[in-house]
């Protein structure tokens, strides 16, 4: 994010998750005179700065024929802006050129900045949320996860949350990147990122045609990084529809730069860079001021998105991304964990394609089992054991079935002559407790 008599950014996580204004604010009321003078500032903006001239004109005859119809004829400031932000966008089709109530935001635009990347608030906000990467996981297989909800910029402070986040990555098999929810922010942070995934050869990264200054600027693989290259490790990336502008920069690097294979659905289309305007009394407006250019295509994703490599439903899109690195790992991994990876990949794929059984099927597997009773219940299996926790069986095939409270051990039923006589509990190296029903 930049700071140009506002706030310049290549962000879009506002846009994508609301137009309308801050949470928990107060609605304010406005006059019609500062309502039709927003929109004549609105209009001031984009015949100014707009990253198409040859679009301006049509942008603002469309604003100023909908407000001399009285569409914004609106005293409450959230419905105004919001009403004006959608539609904004719909005559634009850039999801940048969005237009909010908020006030705080509005006081922070009106402020010069001398570092121009950075504001406190921001700062604040990016350390509490640990720069934008909210979960790391190990997931079974040794697949190593991380969640990025923001591509947040605090200089030295996300330069080490990065480095922290490689280190963990670099300890896994397999990686995947979750962007799925991501709205975008930093170019620098996407820079941060992303040169732990590509050798140390300086190539460019992106171009920056800014339409305020004239000036073209890029970005670099950084050559020095505080934490170990991911270089070689299979990379799995979840994207979305609500994965948009620098964070589609990241999955458009995947892409072009062939780093890896991007799982779920296309993603926004919000190329386009964006500056922050005050808007009197209180309103925050984004103009596309500038685009970006990829040294490979010579273009970008305006409007188009990125389409993923393997389709799948947001909800699904993890569960797809474990199936295709286990699958990918017990042919290319270490032979010594080969065993680990078919284990995993057998609940992944449960997971992948849940495993319906009937309610007369899981019914006949309950019964006694030594110290161990299995009951069906509201439609699930549950063993007990005196002295312990309940725990759910999950269904991984016919008479196979996991633990809800471990990934270590898993129950495979036998039958003599159709009937369940027992089962045996299995781990990932092969070994068996055989333990006979006896009610």
């Amino acid at each position: 994010m930049r700071i140009a008599c506002a706030a310049k950014g290549f962000g879009l996580t506002v846009a994508l998750l609301s137009v309308g204004g801050s949470a928990g604010a107060t609605p304010a009321t406005i006059t019609m005179t500062q309502a039709h003078a927003a929109i004549d500032r609105i209009a001031e903006l984009v015949a100014k700065d707009y990253v198409f001239p040859e679009k301006r004109t049509g942008i603002i005859a469309e604003l100023r024929k909908r407000a001399a119809a009285g569409r914004y004829d609106i005293t409450n400031a959230t419905l105004f802006a919001q009403t004006v932000g959608e539609d904004l966008i719909e005559i634009s089709h850039d999801r940048h050129m969005w237009f909010r109530y908020d006030p705080d935001g509005y006081a922070t635009s009106l402020k010069q900045h001398t570092d121009t990347d950075r504001d406190p608030n921001s700062d604040a906000l990016a350390a509490r949320n640990n720069q934008g990467y909210t979960q790391l996981r190990i997931l079974p297989g040794n697949v190593r996860y991380t969640n990025l909800d923001g591509f947040e910029w605090s200089g030295p402070a996300t330069t080490k949350a990065v480095a922290d986040v490689a280190r963990f990555l670099q300890g896994g098999d397999a990686i995947i990147v979750d962007i799925s929810g991501n709205g975008g922010g930093s170019a620098k942070a996407v820079q941060a990122l992303v040169s732990y995934f590509l050798p140390s050869d300086g190539r460019t990264l992106m171009t920056f045609h800014d339409g305020l200054t004239g000036k073209t600027d890029s970005t670099h693989v950084l050559g020095k990084l505080e934490g170990p290259r991911l270089t070689g490790k299979p990379l799995y990336v979840l994207i979305s529809q609500n994965t948009g502008s620098a964070a589609e920069e990241f999955a458009y690097h995947i892409r072009n730069f062939k780093l890896g294979t991007l799982i779920g659905s296309t993603t926004a289309g919000a190329a386009n860079n964006d500056t922050f305007f005050p808007v009197a009394p209180f309103f925050v407006q984004s103009i596309s001021t500038g685009r970006p250019e990829h040294p490979v295509t010579h273009s970008n994703w305006e409007q188009q998105g990125i389409a993923p490599d393997i389709a799948a439903p947001r909800d699904r899109s993890l569960a797809e991304a474990e199936v295709a690195a286990l699958k990918a790992l017990t042919v290319s991994g270490a032979a010594s964990h080969r065993s680990d990876y078919e284990w995993a990949l057998i609940a992944a794929r449960a997971e992948q394609n849940p495993v319906h059984l009937s309610d007369a099927a899981m019914a006949a597997y309950a019964g006694q089992y030594g110290a161990r009773t299995i009951r069906f219940e509201n439609g699930v299996l549950v063993v007990e054991r005196a002295g312990r926790e309940p725990t759910r069986l999950i269904p991984l095939a016919e008479d196979l079935f996991g633990f809800s409270n471990t990934t270590e051990l898993r129950a495979r039923f036998r039958r003599t002559e159709g009937k369940i006589t027992g089962f045996e509990m299995i781990t990932p190296d092969g070994q068996t407790l055989p333990v006979d029903r006896t009610a």
